[in-house]
């Protein structure tokens, strides 16, 4: 129910975020050589790498626009408050957190189908996913009106917050990612929630403060 929401419990967590791959960490200088000042994510990398939380590449380089997999945003969400979740050895690297996800009922497009998994996730499945954390079932439009009336997003156009401006099947990028999991650690509920087996209610969402 929504009204989780209203009874969050705030707790202190360190995040264990890390972008998958072939990386390094970043220079001593925190620069990254891709990044231009005044980005716009220019204030969420300081903090993901204020937090040890992300990655830069073997060149010095952070490319803010690539894109993101299924598998490394559910790895980021769950990581958020579970950070000792392992996959054991000849095992897939995220099979850890598609086992926790299915435990929670959180919406991925299969537990068990591995090339699923390397797909690129879409704005609005993290939509899905992250306000399945909060113990809501919400697809779609649902799930972006949730995030945007509970400030876990701002959408794509900071001048309009609607659920056109969120851009749910745009491609999520790195910079996206790491900002939606800022956003869920300084805003979110506190936890990580089971998703319920039924939809929730569209009509006990409040409005969008536009």
């Amino acid at each position: 129910m929504i009204t989780n929401r209203f009874s969050r419990k705030i707790v202190t967590v360190t995040l264990a975020l890390a972008f998958l791959g072939t990386s390094v960490q970043a220079a001593e200088s925190n620069v990254f050589s891709d990044v231009k000042k005044g980005a716009w994510y220019e204030d969420t990398l300081e903090w993901g790498l204020s937090k040890n939380m992300i990655k830069g590449y073997t060149d010095g380089t952070f490319k803010p626009n690539n894109t993101v997999t299924e598998a490394e945003f559910l790895t980021m969400l769950l990581r958020a408050y579970e950070p000792n979740l392992l996959s054991s050895a000849g095992q897939h690297w995220s099979e850890a957190y598609y086992k926790r996800a299915k435990e929670l009922n959180y919406p991925v497009k299969s537990y068990t189908d591995l090339a699923t998994r390397d797909d690129v996730v879409l704005r609005k499945q993290v939509a899905e996913l992250i306000s399945s954390t909060e113990g809501v079932n919400f697809n779609g439009n649902n799930a972006i009106h949730y995030l945007l009336a509970f400030g876990l997003a701002e959408g794509t156009d900071p001048n309009e917050v609607s659920i056109k401006s969120f851009n749910g099947d745009k491609k999520l990028t790195r910079a996206e990612a790491l900002q939606f999991v800022k956003n869920f650690a300084e805003y979110g509920i506190g936890g990580l929630l089971p998703r319920p087996t039924t939809a929730s209610d569209p009509n006990e969402l409040p409005p969008l403060q536009l």
